[in-house]
């Protein structure tokens, strides 16, 4: 799987890593782990193990340097070492399991994920690891909280469901998401090789229960999404689709979030929504150039900013084509739009101001 490598950022979901003072054979790693020197702490690690000096401490200093580098396979076996030789459940033990269920998340395999991070969480063996095994199983579905929630698979989805949509008909939820994302993933040419790990809550409430933020949202790297049961077919999934097909290094307000509202298949005319919400704003929010919208998302309100983006989207295909805007679409800064697209931008981009502000 190509972008599982993107699947250990920080510990998941922006865990910090912490490792405990340890006295003992695996001391002269450590430094080099803290470094991201992973292969050195391959080397040297195996090279200890191999003279028999075999601790759980340098079973899990290989077996997480392998999972950093992706090489989720060949870390498993030792992280699985390092459990069984930390009778006492301490921090080895817990970040062993924290990075086990990493390795089986990259395999899709979440019931195991959600098993061993549990496992992390309730050993409580540390502060950062009990928190970050708390976050992970809460972030991906799996803590207690969804115990009577229903899930299911389809070939690009897997779905955690609200146990309190008892009128929603999942499958025909699911069909529409399955069709939405052919074609999304066709218009942009791609889309992550997992399924998207797709959660959907009754309402903001029993988001808040759970201490979750505001829905919805996506991380894409992760082919994950919380969405709330009446957000649009398109809009979530488009984040992770675009990301996994375009690989996006530079990403703006304007054009992410722009590029999903135009893709969230609703068919509605963004500019006159719009327009609409600007009239009705009170106060009236100041006018914002596009430029400066651009280098700053947060100088219009969300409500305003969002049909704005994707009205704004919507024109540069049009007038500059798909391709164009494709090949944009990696580095969306607003000096790289320059450079695509020339004098035409400030052209198309007076005009759309006009046409937005005019009354």
């Amino acid at each position: 799987m190509a972008q599982k490598s993107l699947l250990v950022l920080a510990m998941l979901l922006n865990a910090t890593v912490a490792l405990a003072q340890e006295t003992g054979p695996a001391d002269d790693l450590w430094p080099l782990y803290r470094e991201g020197r992973f292969e050195e702490v391959i080397t040297q690690g195996k090279a200890l193990l191999a003279t028999g000096t075999e601790t759980a401490a340098v079973n899990l200093a290989v077996g997480r340097s392998l999972v950093d580098l992706q090489r989720f396979e060949e870390g498993i076996p030792y992280l699985e070492k390092a459990i069984d030789q930390d009778a006492n459940r301490t921090w080895v033990y817990a970040w062993a399991q924290l990075y086990l269920g990493n390795s089986y998340l990259a395999q899709g395999n979440y019931q195991r994920a959600g098993q061993v991070w549990t496992l992390a969480r309730d050993c409580d063996a540390t502060r950062n690891a009990t928190r970050n095994a708390g976050n992970n199983l809460l972030g991906f579905g799996l803590s207690e909280f969804f115990a009577d929630w229903q899930e299911f698979e389809t070939e690009h989805f897997s779905f955690l469901f609200s146990d309190r949509l008892t009128d929603l008909d999942r499958v025909q939820y699911a069909r529409n998401r399955e069709e939405a994302y052919e074609k999304i993933s066709t218009w942009f040419g791609g889309g992550p090789d997992q399924r998207i790990r797709f959660i959907v809550w009754a309402n903001q409430d029993e988001a808040d229960e759970a201490g979750m933020p505001s829905l919805g949202f996506s991380r894409p790297a992760l082919n994950l999404t919380h969405t709330l049961v009446q957000q649009t077919v398109g809009h979530e999934m488009t984040h992770v689709i675009s990301y996994h097909a375009l690989k996006p290094t530079v990403r703006t307000g304007l054009i992410n979030e722009g590029t999903a509202v135009h893709m969230d298949l609703t068919g509605r005319d963004q500019m006159q929504r719009a327009r609409g919400i600007l009239e009705s704003l009170k106060p009236r929010p100041p006018i914002v150039s596009i430029p400066a919208l651009w280098l700053d998302w947060s100088l219009a309100p969300d409500a305003f900013s969002y049909p704005l983006a994707g009205a704004f989207v919507q024109m540069l295909i049009d007038k500059g084509g798909k391709e164009k805007f494709l090949e944009f679409y990696p580095d969306q800064s607003y000096a790289h739009a320059q450079a695509i697209y020339g004098d035409d931008l400030l052209a198309w981009t007076e005009e759309f101001e006009k046409r937005l502000y005019s009354p």
